[in-house]
């Protein structure tokens, strides 16, 4: 989720033979009963918990059958991944490969369904106050850490206190800094404070982020600064070697689970290859299963190729063009609608993105929760042009910043070249990332740029506030637009302290129209996260953020 995030302002693998045997005869009584075990693979939901749709070679993954003859051959599965994650410490890591990987060995207090609605995981039962600033977690009882420390209520606050602390320097630091207080009401029922209202708190408990260690590797810490932390969670895998000098992390199934269920294979060892062609070379030898991080490009090569198959997911990032609304070019809300009208967005998304992905029908994105639907503006250039000769303006001419990387030019230059159409002429000038956010943050010389914007949270309120809240204008970060309206402050501010979670996504939800219909953004796409398997593998859970969840996977 790379946006206005990567920067540090926002800082935001055997199982032994008498437990396989085990296994076999429980799953052969199950099969005498129920046949078959099926799977439903759904439609995606927010940001680091929900699951998403899977598609292979282009068609949607209804539904997988796990066979007794499948579950007692267990396998072991290689993924290929990116890069070798900086940490495996959950709170002090950004990356999507270390998110995947500890998405293995982690878990949290709450997930989403397949329909984005929130539920309980490691909690048993929640409560958030009628005045939306303390969240009550009844926690679930009989769970253990990978090192057979309990999960309770004390193991919560320590991991809390732990992130939030400012002397540990945690990465993911600001992302818990909405708690006031951590207070242990019993063993398995704690009790979160924030510093103010705010009802964006159960999403923030349901991202990848808000999951726990064991607090016998946050107590080593804290006797010895040196210690590097173990990723010792209550997960389905546990680490069974970190290889640094291959760049090789292993995980194997826990045992003592909670679910009482095991995984369908019998390790999943990732292994960090920088080299996108050397990733795909491999899984066309077999060294490799998975393949995380897929280019487009290669996307749509090896979907030509009946042995592999390509997993898709629209994301939480929607890439939009921004409109400086102090420069008189574009002030008139007729001129914003007109470029956007002059846009084509299926076309944009068929040539630079080889058609992954869908067009932006509001500020955020589908699998955010509190996306609201609006009604496209569909390619149009004759009411593009209508609507710019109804205007005052007549300066026609601007300048597109853009991150001086692939996918950023080509989106540019498209969007460019399709305004030249009428009459619009774009300089598209290329910085890297640095120079690029500073200019914004600075907001002199602003007239148009590309962005990209991911809401850490999964949550509508931090779609929203960062991008069109006026108290968010430079020097403050995000709304470098300068969009002021004085009512969608107000709703912002309403949906943030509402409890009512019903009221509240209806607030999201005239926000969203009012913003797309005063289109202080071109609205272009929302790109697809893409995984390419082997025909083998069978069950990938690929989520909206790029997560890749094996909890259910198996290969032939």
């Amino acid at each position: 989720m790379k946006d206005f995030l990567d920067k540090k302002r926002w800082k935001d693998l055997k199982m032994n033979a008498s437990y396989k045997w085990a296994i076999a005869i429980a799953v052969f009584i199950l099969t005498l009963t129920f046949i078959l075990t099926y799977r439903y693979v759904g439609s995606a939901s927010p940001a680091g918990v929900g699951q998403g749709v899977s598609k292979g070679d282009g068609q949607a993954l209804s539904i997988q059958a796990t066979t007794e003859e499948q579950i007692k051959e267990r396998k072991p599965l290689t993924v290929g991944i990116a890069q070798k994650p900086a940490s495996l410490n959950p709170f002090d890591v950004l990356d999507g490969p270390a998110l995947t990987i500890q998405n293995t060995m982690f878990e949290g207090l709450l997930t989403y369904t397949e329909d984005m609605a929130l539920q309980p995981l490691l909690a048993e039962d929640y409560q958030l106050s009628e005045d939306a600033t303390t969240l009550t977690f009844e926690l679930r009882e009989g769970v253990t850490f990978h090192d057979g420390t309990v999960f309770n209520a004390e193991a919560v606050k320590a991991n809390l206190d732990y992130v939030r602390n400012e002397e540990n320097d945690m990465e993911r630091a600001t992302f818990f800094s909405f708690i006031e207080e951590v207070t242990v009401d019993n063993e398995f029922r704690l009790t979160i404070k924030a510093t103010h209202p705010n009802s964006a708190m159960l999403s923030y408990f349901a991202h990848d982020a808000a999951v726990f260690l064991s607090p016998k590797q946050i107590k080593m810490k804290e006797q010895d600064r040196t210690h590097e932390i173990q990723p010792v969670g209550t997960g389905p895998f546990k680490l069974v070697e970190q290889d640094k000098k291959d760049d090789i992390i292993t995980v194997r199934p826990y045992e003592k689970h909670w679910k009482g269920e095991q995984p369908n294979v019998s390790s999943i060892a990732f292994i960090a290859v920088t080299d996108i062609d050397k990733r795909i070379d491999m899984l066309k030898s077999e060294a490799l299963d998975v393949v995380l991080s897929l280019p487009t490009n290669e996307a749509d090569k090896l979907k030509q190729h009946p042995e592999f198959n390509i997993h898709t997911v629209p994301s939480h990032n929607v890439f939009y063009i921004g409109m400086n609304l102090k420069n008189q070019k574009f002030k008139e809300q007729k001129v914003r609608q007109a470029l956007n009208y002059a846009v084509d967005k299926e076309t944009l998304i068929k040539e630079a993105l080889n058609g992954f992905g869908t067009i932006a029908d509001s500020a955020i994105a589908p699998q955010v929760y509190g996306y609201a639907a609006q009604r496209i503006y569909d390619y149009d250039i004759e009411k593009s042009k209508t609507l710019l000769a109804e205007s005052s303006e007549n300066d026609f001419t601007s300048v597109l910043w853009t991150r001086d990387e692939p996918e950023f030019l080509s989106v540019a230059e498209h969007v460019a070249a399709q305004l030249d159409e009428i009459g619009i002429n774009i300089n598209v000038q290329a910085y890297d990332s640095n120079t690029f956010f500073q200019q914004l943050d600075s907001g002199e010389g602003t007239e148009l740029w590309l962005g990209r914007w991911s809401p850490g949270t999964g949550d509508a309120d931090w779609g929203l506030r960062p991008n069109f809240s006026s108290a968010h204008v430079p020097p403050n970060f995000n709304n470098a637009g300068y969009y002021i309206n004085q009512e969608v402050d107000e709703q912002l501010d309403q949906a943030i302290i509402t409890a009512d979670m019903d009221k509240r996504l209806n607030i999201y939800g005239d926000i969203q129209q009012t913003i797309y219909e005063e289109a202080p953004w071109i609205f272009l796409y929302v790109p697809d996260e893409i995984v390419a398997t082997s025909q083998q593998v069978k069950g990938i859970t690929l989520q909206s953020t790029g997560v890749v969840d094996f909890k259910d996977t198996f290969k032939e």
